[in-house]
């Protein structure tokens, strides 16, 4: 992400909010979101005077107490120095914050807490019995904060809807629902999840692509090919974008065109297994049979059980005349998918074809 993505302003003013914001999540792991989105427009003002301020003054405290409370400077300074790597001054990726990044900084604030409550615990003359009922309370409240925290992480939708409920603005999360719902032929979901994704990001070239595979799986060719077009235009090497256009042209019979997409997209993915087994299909509707054998091999090579492949190298040798090889690539099908019933046909016929000869 450049400066002028997001200015050196921009990242203080985050900066601040974050650091304030993982205090009360420490304290209340509540809302705790798999991805928050960096704002796109100006945090308020306020919001990054009042948590400036707030550091002051706790920076402040800490250092007045460093005499009779060194833990308090000690754990303070801890989280705020292994904290800063991560906060977001060099901003990697989409995140204004996360979770994961307060591991090694709240160990400072445990300090703070452990060492402080055993200072109040020797001062107070309460019941005894009152800390350890009080110790019980907190954890479980905080045990059940964990329960409904790991009650999201049981699928991806689940996921990523309870991060919609807990942020705002966030297109990634939209479009990674959609993925989610496409992958269960939810495709109308899907769709209205990408364009949501779209209406906060137009220039999000990953959604018009997969708004492109599912406008393709309902027959829509040419709407597919407008948001491939589209995310080619707003990032060129995307490969995914590459391929899938291929994939629109080869269906549409201009193969001249789907070979240079698909060798496009393996320039820039090498390893693209999917992108090999497309090639090589279009290559064996061109007549170029060993160079087809060779895609649906290299295809396999990356992605050993990647059966699609297999079957279309079988099927590739069948048309050749070549049974026994035809059979083996079928019968690796089968180890792969035990209940591939397209390749237990195609054995069945194979074998037929042997005996007969």
């Amino acid at each position: 992400m450049t400066l002028n993505t997001l200015p050196i302003p921009n990242r203080l003013a985050n900066a601040m909010v974050a650091y304030v914001s993982y205090l009360g999540k420490m304290f209340w792991p509540a809302h705790l979101a798999v991805l928050y989105p960096l704002p796109r427009h100006h945090l308020p003002i306020w919001q990054a005077l009042a948590a400036g301020l707030a550091l002051a003054v706790l920076s402040l405290l800490a250092l007045r107490q460093a005499r009779r409370h060194p833990y308090l400077l000690v754990g303070w300074l801890w989280y705020l120095v292994t904290l800063l790597p991560v906060i977001g001054l060099v901003q990697v990726g989409e995140q204004a914050m996360a979770d994961r990044y307060t591991y090694v900084p709240f160990i400072g604030l445990f300090i703070v807490v452990v060492w402080g409550m055993a200072d109040l615990a020797a001062r107070w003359r309460a019941p005894r019995f009152l800390l350890p009922v009080g110790a019980g309370v907190v954890l479980a409240a905080l045990m059940t904060c964990t329960w409904m925290q790991v009650s999201y992480w049981r699928d991806s939708i689940s996921l990523c809807e309870h991060t919609l409920k807990v942020t705002r603005r966030n297109p990634l999360i939209h479009n990674n629902l959609g993925m989610a719902l496409a992958a269960q032929g939810k495709l109308d979901q899907a769709m209205a999840q990408y364009a949501e994704a779209l209406l906060l990001k137009p220039d999000y070239a990953e959604a018009h692509n997969n708004l492109g595979v599912a406008l393709a799986a309902q027959g829509k060719l040419d709407q597919a090919m407008a948001q491939y077009a589209e995310a080619l235009l707003l990032k060129p090497d995307l490969a995914a974008a590459h391929n899938n256009l291929g994939v629109a042209l080869a269906a549409q019979g201009k193969l001249d065109q789907a070979v240079a997409h698909y060798a496009e997209a393996l320039r820039l993915k090498p390893d693209y297994a999917e992108a090999h087994n497309n090639l090589g299909l279009v290559l064996a509707q061109q007549g170029k049979i060993d160079a087809a054998i060779t895609m649906f091999q290299k295809a396999i090579l990356i992605k050993p059980d990647y059966s699609g492949a297999y079957a279309n190298l079988g099927l590739t040798f069948a048309e050749q005349g070549n049974i026994d090889k035809a059979m083996i690539i079928f019968q690796n099908v089968l180890k792969i998918d035990h209940n591939n019933s397209f390749a237990q046909k195609m054995l069945s016929i194979l074998q037929a074809q042997r005996h007969h000869n």
